[in-house]
Formats: C-alpha cells, structure tokens, sequence
C-alpha cells in the first residue's frame, strides 16, 4: 500500500528483541518504510464485521460493570456508569471497531504484536462531526496503543482540539434557585431537543383538555433545541437556569491505578483501569445537556430532586430515558414517587440505536409493530408497554 502526504499518523511493522511490534509514526515515515505498512485512514475506512462489533462492546461494557460499577453514585444512588452509560458505549464502540479493523488488515492478522504509540499525541480526540452542543469523542490510535498497555510518559490524554476547548468554571457548585410560583402539578415532562418538544407538546396538550396541570421543562442548551408551548391552556413552560450544564471537573472516585484487570477483545488485552482514565474526558468535560460531566450529573439530580419535591407530579413524561438526562429523570421520577412514562419520539430499529435499553415505568409506542422492541428494550421490573397509533393521541399517562 503506498504512503500518503496528507500527514496523519501510519503503522509500520518494528521488532523489539526479535518480537514484532507495531509502531505509529508520521505518514512521511512511511515512505522509507521496509516493511509492512498502513495509513491509519486507510485502518479506520476499513468494514468490521457488525456481529463481532457488537459483541466486543457487550463484553467490554460487562466488564466494566462489574469492574467499575460502583466506585461512584449520585447522593440519589445512580451508579455512574448507568447514568453515562450512551456516551461510554459509543466509545467503546470506537475502541473496538479500531481493534477489528486492526485484525483486519492481513499483516497484522498474520504477525500480531503490542502497538506503540506517537509521542505527543493526545489520547482522545474529537471526530468531524462534532457541535457545540454534541461532542463526538473517539479514540486517537495512540490511545488504542495505551489501553492494550503500551508506556505513553509524553502523551497528554486530551488532544490538541479537546485541550483548546475553553473549561468552564467549576466554583458554582449548586444550581439557581427554584422560582417560587410553581405550585403542584400533575405531570412534569422534560425535554431537551426539538424532537422531544414535537413529541411532547401534543401529549400534554390532550391531558390539558383532560384537567390535567402540566410542567413542561426546556433543559436545552441549544437555543435552535429549545421548545415553545404556544398558548395551550394546562401547560406551563420553564426553562432550565442557565448554569445547570456548565460544570467541569473531577470525577471522584473514578481515578484508578493500573491494574491486573483486562477484558480480552479479539485477541487483544483492554486495560479497564487505563480506559477509565481515558472515559474521564468525557466525564470531566461538560458537553452541555446531550452529554453533561459527571459534577453536572451530581447538579441535575440535585436540581430535579427540588422540582419533584416543589411540584409533587405523579407521572414524569419523556422522550428520552436512554441518554444521562432521561437515565437521571427517570431514576429520580421513581425515587420521588412518580410514575415515568417514556413515549416514543421517533422510529425504532435494533440497529439504530446506542442502547437497546428504556428505563421508564410505562412506554408507549406509535404502533404495533414497535411493542416488541419496546417489550424486549425495557429495563424497569414492572414496566408496561402499550401501542397508542401515534404520540400525538397517547391517552393520559396517570
């Protein structure tokens, strides 16, 4: 395969004491290479196998529960990793689908052997289509090297684009105050994207006409997300304060030591302390509501414990019990009394989704063809799963 000039990284077979060994190096390496060699682009462009992705990841997320689980809770005991549990898998996936393509690659396949990594590059790293508001995280390749244990005494765990980002402040510890003016309500629903608003509003808006007080609260941090209930008499519209999603920080708890404990992926060894470190990214970076840090997790629950406690909802109404808010509401909804309903906001397919997994009490779902899906996703010991033909004409939730 001949060397590109578009700079980037390339692996390139070494030996060490006459083992081989795989080295990342600067793509111009490459043309001098004497031995096998590859783009890392070339690595990443390559087709995995669906079946063995999937299954990589399940054995990498089992391990990590049962390695991790609990080294860290909420003060309303949501383990971390069920609250974070979307942003990890997703990168986990990546870490996996970059071991595959690895063992892909026939002269890998044929001589295995440890990775060592670029000097200076960071660990994780941010891919192309990341937003203000969504942060796409992936594994760098030198950070694939470092989980499978290669030594990295110079390589920062953030990239230069990760490193750039400006943190936010982390000496507000406690979220703004209530408003007053609130008052008991029936249902609290909860919304954070467009899509949640479309879905929700016509719902609340039917249990309006039915005598039903409902709270509807925007946690966008997307003005282009945020929703508008219009004029609908029964639903009242806050919006979350505006330093809710703001806090960086440590993850207490969470910082490991290396250790003995490996989950083994397609013949290579995953190091689960050393991937915590490079999970912390995540965890200690706020990336606003789509994927808050974990002290901001801390400050939600805190601030959705004092909605609950204000309003005194029966049911919590989501469209989203899959991803950190949704986990949380629903957690919280059960802890305060109320009954969670999640209603579906969107098309289901077992493929499409980061997490095959619905947290709330009751689900309704647009049609009979969702049931199953919805029947074989949920996670709660009691949970009921009803067809309504479509969101909009989903009967009340109480």
């Amino acid at each position: 395969m001949s060397p590109r000039t578009t700079g980037g990284l390339g692996l390139v077979r070494s030996s060490n004491a006459g083992k081989p060994t795989w080295a990342l190096v600067g793509t111009g390496a490459l043309a001098h290479a004497r031995t096998d060699h590859v783009h890392t682009t070339d690595l990443e462009a390559t087709t995995v196998d669906k079946q063995l992705l999937r299954s990589g990841v399940e054995d990498v997320m089992a391990a990590l529960d049962h390695y991790s689980a609990t080294l860290a809770s909420t003060p309303g005991g949501a383990g971390w990793l069920h609250v974070q549990h979307v942003p990890v898998r997703r990168f986990v996936a990546e870490i996996v689908r970059k071991l595959l393509a690895l063992n892909a690659w026939a002269p890998f396949a044929s001589t295995p052997g440890p990775l060592t990594l670029a000097p200076y590059e960071g660990l994780v790293g941010l891919r192309s289509s990341s937003s203000r508001e969504y942060l796409a995280y992936t594994v760098t390749w030198s950070g694939v090297a470092y989980v499978l244990g290669a030594a990295a005494p110079h390589n920062p765990t953030r990239s230069a684009q990760l490193r750039d980002r400006a943190r936010t402040s982390t000496a507000n510890t406690e979220p703004s105050p209530l408003p007053s003016d609130l008052g008991r309500q029936d249902v609290l629903a909860l919304s954070w994207t467009s899509r949640h608003a479309a879905t929700l509003t016509p719902v609340l808006a039917e249990l309006a006409r039915g005598g039903q007080r409902n709270l509807l609260l925007d946690l966008a941090t997307d003005a282009a997300e945020r929703c508008s209930a219009g004029s609908v008499t029964g639903i009242e519209l806050r919006s979350a304060p505006s330093d809710l999603f703001t806090l960086s920080g440590t993850a207490e708890g969470l910082h490991r030591p290396d250790d003995e404990h490996v989950v083994q992926v397609e013949g290579h060894g995953v190091q689960l302390a050393r991937l915590i470190r490079l999970l912390l990214v995540l965890l200690e970076t706020s990336g606003g509501c789509t994927q808050p840090s974990w002290r901001t997790v801390v400050r939600a629950e805190s601030w959705l414990d004092d909605m609950l406690s204000s309003t005194r909802p029966h049911t919590v109404l989501l469209s989203n019990d899959t991803s950190p808010l949704g986990v949380l509401a629903a957690h919280a909804a059960e802890r305060h009394g109320a009954n969670s309903v999640h209603v579906q906001h969107g098309a289901w397919t077992a493929e499409s989704v980061a997490w095959p997994a619905l947290h709330s009490g009751d689900i309704i779902v647009m049609g009979e063809r969702d049931l199953a899906l919805g029947r074989g996703w949920a996670r709660h010991p009691e949970a009921r799963c009803t067809s309504s033909g479509s969101p909009a004409s989903t009967s009340s939730p109480a």
